[in-house]
């Protein structure tokens, strides 16, 4: 058996998680054969969306869907997500393309001894500075997702505008509204007004998580000022997009041959260029970008500034290490 390979006789049952479409395994009898069809379309597929990796499973799932290599059935899933698997496992596919997982690293944070403490501290010395690029603007903006398995992805987008995102799935936590209470405090501060980018699930006929969320913020949360703007998915993306209803209401019930906008439909099935592309309209759409591109000068500016400060600095400090503690100047 080659190495990283899992023995044939071990088979990976695999559970979709809710929020965020994690991939679980569970150790039972033999493991199926991998569909090398649907793997060089999900290949394909991550290749297509390189620019938004990781992508959450879900993701790469729903663009097989709409390209006719996988069903919207309990079967169907199970059999792709265990070819997801196999790909990742056996290297045909890149691990850095799937979030497969909700695992979490924390490291210790200890140092092998002095020397080695003081050469991380100077080669982070004066070193990744933003400038707050939303000074002066007449909105406090968020962007918040439904769902865990894009975070990444849209988070990638806001972060270039200092734009804060949120997971919030169901109902907040009070810990959750309490974070929320205070940003918008400090907000005011700046006179600045609550505008929220809700990006989730299209739920026909009815708002969704987004109505639950505004309901319970305001009666539990005492939060009444924030303005909510529904940005995807939408009745008109299921259309254009020819979105697939959601896996998880298909396995429940029997929707096959719906209309488009009549049954669920899920964040993840959105291609992942047109949820980036969209998250960065909303964004834009929400401030004054003259303001935005202003600060953005006054960065670069500051940047260059910074860099000959920390140069200057750097020879100095340098100097006195090498007669105090030479292995941390090297």
């Amino acid at each position: 058996m080659s190495a990283g390979r899992l023995p044939d006789t071990i088979h990976r049952a695999v559970r979709w998680d809710q929020c965020g479409g994690t991939v679980m395994s569970t150790t039972g009898r033999e493991r199926p054969e991998m569909d090398r069809e649907q793997l060089e379309l999900i290949g394909n597929v991550v290749e297509r969306y390189r620019m938004h990796w990781p992508l959450s499973p879900r993701q790469v799932y729903y663009a097989v869907v709409e390209q006719g290599g996988a069903g919207l059935w309990t079967d169907e899933r199970m059999s792709f997500l265990g070819t997801l698997r196999a790909g990742l496992i056996e290297g045909r596919l890149p691990l850095a393309a799937v979030a497969e997982g909700g695992e979490e690293l924390r490291e210790g944070g200890a140092w092998e001894d002095a020397e080695e403490f003081v050469h991380s501290e100077i080669e982070s010395f004066l070193w990744g500075y933003r400038r707050d690029l939303l000074q002066g603007q007449e909105h406090h903006v968020e962007v918040w997702v439904e769902k865990a398995g894009v975070m990444d992805m849209v988070g990638e987008v806001a972060v270039a505008y200092c734009v804060t995102t949120v997971c919030c799935a169901g109902f907040p936590s009070v810990g959750f509204m309490q974070s929320v209470r205070t940003r918008l405090a400090e907000a005011r501060e700046r006179s600045q007004s609550p505008v929220i980018l809700f990006f989730g699930d299209y739920v026909p006929g009815e708002g969704g998580t987004l109505s639950r969320l505004q309901e319970t913020l305001r009666t539990d949360g005492n939060l009444w000022e924030i303005a909510f703007r529904a940005e995807a998915v939408t009745a008109e993306d299921v259309v254009k997009y020819n979105l697939p209803e959601s896996v998880e209401t298909r396995s429940r019930k029997r929707h096959g041959g719906a209309e488009p906008g009549s049954v669920p439909v899920e964040l993840e099935a959105l291609p992942p260029d047109v949820l980036a592309e969209r998250v960065r309209a909303s964004i834009e759409s929400s401030l004054d970008m003259a303001l935005v591109n202003n600060q953005r000068a006054v960065q670069a500016r500051e940047a260059l500034r910074l860099g000959k400060l920390r140069a200057g600095i750097m020879r100095r400090v340098r100097s006195i290490l090498r007669e105090q503690m030479p292995r941390a100047e090297g």
